[in-house]
């Protein structure tokens, strides 16, 4: 099974696109450093942060992590 870390960093990278980091960063309302990190496994990402940057783009955890962890 994936990581959290890997799936996230996996998903924000298909987000990122063409986009810059701090862009993107801005969108989602988190630093350009922090966003570089979780992008490249330098920092952890934590269940908060996700919901966070989730619910700023209007996702459920499903959406990235399947139906298995989708809270109710």
């Amino acid at each position: 099974m994936p990581s959290l870390d890997m799936v996230f960093s996996t998903f924000l990278k298909t987000l990122r696109g063409d986009w810059s980091y701090a862009k993107l960063a801005k969108e989602l309302g988190i630093a350009e450093s922090t966003l570089y990190r979780l992008i490249n496994w330098e920092h952890s990402a934590t269940l908060r942060g996700v919901e966070n940057v989730l619910q700023k783009l209007g996702l459920s955890p499903a959406y990235i992590f399947g139906k298995a962890i989708h809270r109710k």
